[in-house]
């Protein structure tokens, strides 16, 4: 009976040292005193966050870029974060499409998938867009073949998700 109380406490303990160490590390604590200037001069590590209250530098400019999630048989239906020039633009579900406004001129439209866990995430080539205040560029996300890739049409694709 001693020795099952012993084996309790001890995976109670190293549980608790843990979570505490976790809590170090990030900056968060359970304590009320914690003030929300330090919580906000923590670097993020994860994901960018679609959030619609924060403005996003690509929701104005004269050309627009329209990016869409074509569903295919061998899309495993990830969301995919687009980037435009490497700066996060959003997230993309499957079957959604996004307009992003950019300045006319040469982009690379690219983006990545998050891992299983998010501890890392796999990046899919960029596909380069000239852009023209005339026309608007479409830009397709498609999983052909088991390989993930970005390429530009003519037209938008029929919505299918």
């Amino acid at each position: 009976m001693l020795s099952r109380f012993t084996l309790a406490t001890l995976m109670a303990t190293i549980m608790l040292t843990g979570c505490a160490r976790l809590a170090a590390v990030t900056g968060t604590s359970h304590d009320s005193t914690a003030t929300a200037d330090t919580s906000a001069a923590q670097p993020a590590t994860g994901a960018p966050i679609d959030n619609n209250d924060s403005p996003s530098p690509f929701e104005t400019g004269p050309t627009v870029i329209n990016v869409s999630h074509l569903v295919t048989r061998t899309d495993d239906g990830s969301s995919v974060y687009v980037t435009v020039d490497g700066q996060d633009a959003g997230l993309l579900k499957k079957g959604e499409k996004r307009e992003i406004r950019v300045a006319p001129g040469k982009h690379q439209i690219g983006g990545y998938v998050q891992t299983l866990f998010g501890f890392g995430k796999v990046t899919i080539a960029s596909v380069d867009v000239t852009t023209d205040p005339n026309s608007p560029k479409n830009v397709v996300y498609s999983v052909t073949r088991q390989k993930p890739a970005f390429s530009e049409t003519d037209a938008t694709p029929p919505n299918n998700s």
